[in-house]
């Protein structure tokens, strides 16, 4: 049986006080990697403990094994659950015992039909939604669904206390393309991102991997299955043993990849929008992006794939298309003065894993918080400083103001190394990114003071001058 962390703990109380006060469904949010099975899974042993059975649905195969190994190590009574998958259930809707509690895994997919029909069918059953990313890509919320949200610690909790793994982030492209958004799902088209590929220098990818992250065990996420093919083979061609998989893999040669992946035999896994949801591999320490997305759900789900927590763990994160600058444009529907319904568009950049995220269930125009800043990279030590900054905090260079570019991904740059995000050589970045959001009359040193002034790109007398009136400096 497992032992919850508090937080964890946490999780399971609130969802079930407000089942109690009678809400019928409630989302429950917690980041990728945080541990949402073992809270699920005692869920699920505290109501069979009763008597009561549980329907438990997901959408891929994979997570339905991994489901059903986490009930049985924590005491769940199989005989009082339906476990399956979305397609499978929905198909046979009629013959499911009828349930006491459902619960739903990656649940910002619910709005999809198959899961409507379950969910329609057991309509005065209550229900529980799992996700780490409760976000669509239209805009459109899921307060019809889920009446109460009930949300975990934020993605820096759980770094700095040791639930999730730290991470660098390392950006390099790697080839020439300018990428194309599809009308029907908002992303970007195959086509697009084949011909990105195809002008793919495959030389500097396999560099960054030895430079970063040689014989790590590592997730390489392709465009689609004829790049992941070529991807194979560069890696092979290179002398690093990598295996592809995708959904037109045999069955039982697709379960012996994933299982020699998770043994450790297998090192470089490679595939299409096949791991991301859910896929835990504790010891996975790079999580590699070849494929570009406008979507945040996929982009984070992939990114935060190696940030399982092991001791000592620092995760590689090398994004070869850009993912941390892409934004996405939402439709959103606001209210007039009048009453009138009216619709605009709210474009958003993706960030980094770490940056604190402010969800709700409700239609909106972004889950950023407001102390989420913009941010950009120094041209001179690639640290990641705020946008506005004029004069960089890290190595004091004066910034070179930037050309407007077209609105199309451009990946020209063949040779430019970004190292981003790191902790170890950047920590007074992240202190400076958040003394940003509070007021310098609150401050009480000269330190807070001259790394707010740095950040401001202000002279180096104000931070002097203002300690002086504050009584700081005498």
């Amino acid at each position: 049986m497992y032992r919850l962390f508090d937080y964890q703990q946490k999780l399971v109380d609130q969802a079930r006080d407000a089942l109690a006060k009678g809400d019928k469904g409630v989302l429950i949010i917690s980041p990728p990697g945080s541990g949402k099975s073992v809270v699920i899974a005692e869920i699920a042993r505290l109501t069979t403990l009763k008597g009561n059975r549980v329907l438990f649905f997901v959408h891929r195969k994979e997570l339905v094994n991994q489901i059903r190994t986490t009930f049985k190590k924590a005491g769940v009574n199989s005989n009082l659950c339906t476990i399956g998958t979305v397609m499978k259930l929905s198909n046979h809707v009629n013959e499911i015992p009828r349930p006491s509690l459902i619960i739903i895994d990656e649940a910002h997919h619910t709005r999809a039909k198959s899961y409507l029909k379950i969910l329609n069918h057991f309509s005065n059953v209550p229900r529980l939604g799992f996700t780490a990313t409760p976000w669509r890509m239209n805009g459109t919320g899921f307060d019809d669904i889920y009446s109460t949200m009930v949300e975990g610690p934020q993605v820096q909790w759980l770094i700095d206390h040791h639930r999730l793994a730290d991470y660098t982030y390392i950006s390099r492209s790697l080839g020439k393309s300018n990428l194309l958004k599809t009308s029907s799902t908002g992303d970007y088209t195959k086509n697009s991102m084949d011909k990105f590929v195809q002008s793919i220098n495959f030389g500097n990818m396999i560099k960054t991997y030895e430079r970063f992250a040689k014989d790590r065990k590592s997730i390489v996420y392709a465009p689609s299955i004829d790049s992941a093919h070529i991807i194979e083979n560069q890696f092979n061609h290179y002398g690093f043993k990598a295996v592809e998989v995708d959904s037109k893999t045999p069955k039982t040669e697709r379960e012996s990849i994933m299982k020699g992946f998770k043994s450790g035999k297998i090192k470089i896994l490679i595939n299409v929008d096949l791991i991301s949801e859910g896929f835990d591999v504790p010891d996975c320490s790079c999580v590699i992006m070849l494929r570009p997305t406008k979507s945040l759900v996929l982009y984070l789900q992939q990114a935060m794939r190696c940030m399982r927590y092991q001791p000592n763990k620092k995760a590689i994160i090398i994004d070869h298309v850009g993912n941390f600058q892409a934004k996405e444009r939402v439709k959103v529907k606001t209210f007039s003065s009048n009453g009138k319904i009216k619709e605009k568009t709210e474009k958003f950049a993706f960030g980094l894993p770490r940056d604190k995220r402010n969800w709700t269930i409700s239609g909106r125009t972004k889950p950023s918080s407001e102390n989420s800043l913009a941010i950009k990279t120094c041209p001179f030590c690639f640290a990641v400083i705020l946008a506005n900054c004029k004069v960089c905090p890290i190595c004091g260079e004066k910034i070179p103001v930037k050309e407007r570019t077209t609105k199309k991904l451009n990946l020209n740059d063949e040779t430019k190394m970004e190292v981003l995000d790191s902790p170890e050589e950047h920590s007074k970045l992240f202190e400076t990114k958040y003394i940003l959001t509070q007021d310098p009359s609150q401050f009480t040193s000269m330190k807070q003071l001259s790394e707010y002034a740095k950040a401001k790109g202000y002279k180096p007398g104000w931070a002097y001058y203002r300690g002086k009136q504050m009584g700081l400096f005498h």
